[in-house]
């Protein structure tokens, strides 16, 4: 059986249904996965996990400030605390039971304040506008990103410097319990990071679901993911710090 994938979705607010963007299952199905929806319905989540053998928190919303011990600001984006806390649920279960996760933009904050850190609420006000990480309407836009040599997350992409596509007026500032940075932005934004212990715990800031259907790189983190699912699924060791997931050579990504 393929490794199943549960990808978190936006809803039911603003419009009154679930949603998830297209991108993500298609790089999960490219990959070889099974993508499976996972509602934001708090009280469901164990049950959810008890179904899957890997995660995607997926991006969207601000998170609730109040979430990590900070005001409102205003303006926000649409806030929902529903799939916040639903998420937050699952981040923190994936941890524990040592779950492989993808987490992306927001997916990533959402890692982060689940594990004690915080975010910058504005990323311009703090790093100003050198680099444009949105653009107007919340348009997508490229910028470099620059991987410690030294990360798994260089070992499983097998590169260290590539161009992203960042959607985001928000940022990690103070890590959560157990995550190390291990990509930044030219403007020093903090693009990635993984979990000291996890077995295959990563957030990404961009958004490589965007083009992973033309670019290797972008792929690659799906098709990690999905390796290092059917390593759960089976109960093998966990991918080595400096190399890739079983099957997938160095460098390379599948087709």
């Amino acid at each position: 059986m393929s490794p199943r994938i549960g990808i978190s979705t936006f809803g039911p607010i603003p419009r009154g249904r679930y949603e998830c963007p297209q991108g993500y299952p298609t790089a999960i199905h490219r990959a070889g996965g099974l993508p499976l929806p996972v509602l934001p319905l708090p009280s469901r989540m164990p049950e959810y996990l008890d179904l899957v053998d890997g995660l995607i928190l997926i991006g969207g919303e601000d998170i609730d400030p109040t979430a990590y011990g900070k005001a409102p600001r205003t303006p926000l984006s649409r806030l929902n605390p529903h799939r916040d806390r639903a998420e937050m649920a699952l981040a923190k279960a994936a941890v524990e039971r040592e779950m492989p996760l993808l987490a992306i933009c927001r997916g990533m904050q959402v890692v982060n304040v689940t594990l004690g850190g915080d975010i910058h609420a504005h990323v311009p006000d703090i790093f100003g506008q050198d680099v444009a990480h949105v653009g107007d309407e919340w348009a997508v836009l490229p910028h470099e990103i620059h991987l410690d040599p030294a990360s798994r997350l260089h070992g499983w992409l097998g590169t260290q410097q590539f161009s992203s596509l960042s959607g985001h007026h928000q940022a990690i500032a103070t890590l959560g319990r157990g995550l190390r940075a291990c990509a930044w932005a030219p403007d020093g934004v903090i693009e990635a990071f993984e979990h000291e212990t996890h077995p295959f715990l990563v957030g990404v800031q961009w958004h490589p679901e965007l083009n992973a259907d033309k670019h290797p790189v972008q792929q690659r983190l799906f098709d990690c993911l999905v390796a290092a699912a059917r390593c759960y699924v089976r109960g093998a060791a966990a991918p080595e710090n400096s190399t890739p997931p079983p099957s997938l050579p160095a460098g390379s990504a599948k087709a």
